[in-house]
Formats: structure tokens, C-alpha cells, sequence
């Protein structure tokens, strides 16, 4: 039954570490789907908010000059509950209309370096702080006149990540119950041939060991009573000898018939 318990553990690590691997892998994978759909909703909700802003642009008129900007942003932000702050910026990177009370002077260093990069299209990036989704505003000549930006915050996919990988552990944790429960079940049938030869082996072996202990201490136990070296005392050891080289050829000989009916039982199954 020891060999029967370690085929069973290894299969159940080997389960528990493919289970694991592929719990890890949906999560990951899970996390990133998130964020790119949180990425594309923001980055059309910044869209739709600079239009007013980029018309006026076209016009040559600067993002502080639209006097509804408040109104406009927050009927954007009413859209989304979770939105932290929309802010609009100039040229240089100055906040001058945000739904945020008190917001920063200039947008972060990261935003201002994700407009720079996209060109005019809308963009989107996670950063410590949250999400950062936002587009730039060009004027008719297509010179930079500033442009949207929306912070949204983590903890919202950060609760869901967390929900999904609390569901996946407890269907690994379901699929590691059944498959070792089935694995135990297919190992004791298949391997029933196989174990009961090498419960036969072992018992062989042990009645050997048996015999062979109590055989050397019947002849240690003579030979102390009989010190001098007499041909009895000689007889003895010789048949001690013979003894053990009984058991050995003993022992031999059910070993090679475990291996053959294992043969046999193999043939068999095929």
C-alpha cells in the first residue's frame, strides 16, 4: 500500500500545480481584458467630451474660453459614478476646467507624455493612482490646443480581479477533490496486479529475514555453549549454512514467479 500512497501523492501535487498554473494564467488574462475595456470606455467618454473643447479649437478659440465647460463636464462625469475627476488642459499642460475641486496644476508627467505619443488619437494607460484615459485638442491648423483628461479609479477591477480569482480557487479546488478522487480510484484498479506482486516480495522477503536472524542466533547460541571446536559444532554450522543458502534459493524462486505472473497479468491487459 506504500507504493500505491506515493503514485497517489505525486498525482495529486502534479494536479494541484497544473490547477494552479492555469488559475494564474486565467487571472492574468482576466486582468488585462479588463483593463483594455475600462481603457476603451474612458477613451471614448474623453472623445465625446472634447467636442465642444475641439470645436472651439477649430475656431481658434482656447479650452478656457468655452464658458458651458463645467456643465459639460459634469454631464460626462454623471455618466460614470466611479469617475475620480475630468479635468481640461491647455497647450502647456494646465488644468483650466475640472469637475475635481481643488484639482492639480498641471496634468501628471505620465499623461503629458501619453499625449505626446498618440498623436492626436485617443489613448489610454494604467498607472499607481488609476486609470488615465484622455485626447488631445488640435486647432484648424492642427497646432496642440490642449486637450481632456479622465482619472478613474482601480479598486473597481481591482475588486473584480479578486472576485474572479475567488471563483477559479474554489472550482480548482472542486476539480483537485474529483480528480484525485478518480485518480485513486484508477490507480487501485490498474495497479492491483502490481501491488499484490509486491506485497507477495515483500512478505518473502521479511519471512527470509526472519529466518535468517533466528537461524545465525541458533548457531551463535551453540557456539558459545560449545567453545571447543568439536565435529558436531562444525556439523551444525555447515547445516546453518545450508539453511541459509535454503532461504536464499527460496527466496529466489518466488521472486522469479512474482515476475512471471506479473508478465503474465501484462499480457493480459493488452
Amino acid at each position: 500500500m506504500a507504493l500505491f500512497w506515493r503514485v497517489w501523492a505525486v498525482v495529486v501535487v502534479v494536479n494541484l500545480l497544473v490547477l494552479a498554473f492555469f488559475v494564474g494564467l486565467a487571472t492574468l488574462r482576466y486582468a488585462s481584458i479588463d483593463a483594455a475595456l475600462v481603457g476603451e470606455r474612458l477613451a471614448v467618454l474623453a472623445n465625446r467630451t472634447a467636442t465642444p473643447f475641439a470645436a472651439a479649437a477649430r475656431i481658434g478659440l482656447s479650452p478656457q474660453a468655452v464658458r458651458n465647460a463645467p456643465a459639460v463636464l459634469e454631464r460626462a462625469r454623471q455618466t460614470d459614478e466611479s469617475i475620480i475627476a475630468i479635468h481640461v488642459f491647455d497647450a502647456e499642460g494646465r488644468i483650466v476646467h475640472s469637475t475635481l475641486p481643488g484639482a492639480p496644476g498641471r496634468i501628471p508627467p505620465s499623461a503629458a507624455v501619453a499625449l505626446a505619443t498618440a498623436d492626436g488619437r485617443p489613448w489610454s494607460r494604467e498607472t499607481e493612482d488609476g486609470f488615465l484615459s484622455g485626447i488631445g485638442i488640435r486647432s484648424a491648423s492642427g497646432a496642440p490646443m490642449g486637450g481632456v483628461l479622465i482619472v478613474y479609479p482601480l479598486r473597481g477591477s481591482l475588486t473584480n480581479l479578486r472576485a474572479m480569482a475567488a471563483e477559479l480557487a474554489v472550482a480548482a479546488v472542486a476539480v483537485l477533490v474529483l480528480s484525485s478522487a478518480l485518480g485513486a480510484l484508477v490507480l487501485r484498479v490498474g495497479l492491483a496486479p502490481h501491488l499484490a506482486v509486491f506485497r507477495a516480495v515483500d512478505r518473502s522477503v521479511a519471512a527470509f529475514e526472519r529466518r535468517s536472524w533466528r537461524q545465525a542466533f541458533v548457531v551463535g547460541a551453540e557456539g558459545g555453549a560449545h567453545a571447543e571446536a568439536s565435529p558436531a559444532a562444525a556439523g551444525q554450522a555447515v547445516a546453518g549454512d545450508d539453511g541459509l543458502a535454503a532461504l536464499l534459493a527460496d527466496a529466489e524462486r518466488r521472486y522469479l514467479e512474482a515476475r512471471r505472473a506479473l508478465a503474465a497479468a501484462d499480457t493480459e491487459q493488452s
